[in-house]
């Protein structure tokens, strides 16, 4: 009867697959498959890219999009854009605008250069509007959150308004159109700050 000896023993292959320690530690607690979200089977999601970036990722089952990510232009717009509903922010603006608010009266008070006066009531002016435009905009990403609608749902809602009621009215076109400068203004102000605070952090 054949016997192999220690030397061949040795040499004879594993029935389970060699794996090193650091494979093993990056798969650790993760699962490397998912579910899709249409044919619900499972999968290991395909990327597609476009010249070296990553569009999105699809079942390779269905073809159906399972993640898209953002682009460079996204990206840098996100930069700009609190991840989580707060209102620090609002209350950045309103102390700002107290501080301008301050410079006002004591110009009115006191004989002081006509700047200061024009600098104060300018101040005042915008960052109250700024700040009650933040104000708005953080109420109604609120409402959104605790109704768990997606926000951008509700900012297209309101631009579609916008333009029905700049097509039915076209005396509001000037008002829209401030307002949407003011919105824009609202981004710049608000996405510095973010920017600022976290550059703080």
């Amino acid at each position: 009867m054949p016997s192999f000896s220690s030397h061949s023993r040795r040499l004879r292959l594993s029935s389970k697959p060699y794996q090193t320690d650091s494979v093993n530690s990056v798969f650790a607690g993760h699962h490397a498959t998912v579910n899709c979200l249409e044919c619900n089977r499972t999968m290991v999601p395909r990327v597609v890219t476009y010249y070296g970036q990553p569009l999105r990722s699809i079942c390779p089952f269905c073809g159906a999009t399972f993640v898209k990510f953002p682009s460079g232009l996204q990206r840098f717009f996100e930069r700009f854009q609190p991840k989580t509903l707060s209102f620090d922010a609002f209350k950045s603006l309103m102390m700002m605008t107290l501080c301008f608010g301050l410079i006002w009266l004591i110009s009115d008070w006191l004989k002081v250069p006509e700047e200061f006066n024009f600098v104060g009531t300018i101040g005042t002016i915008i960052l109250g509007i700024i700040a009650a435009t933040e104000l708005i905009v953080q109420c109604v990403e609120y409402i959104a959150a605790k109704l768990s609608h997606e926000i951008n749902y509700y900012w297209a809602a309101l631009v579609l308004i916008s333009l029905v009621l700049a097509n039915e009215n076209p005396n509001l076109i000037d008002y829209l159109l401030l307002f949407s400068g003011i919105m824009m203004l609202r981004w710049f102000v608000v996405g510095v700050l973010q920017i600022l605070r976290t550059k703080g952090k």
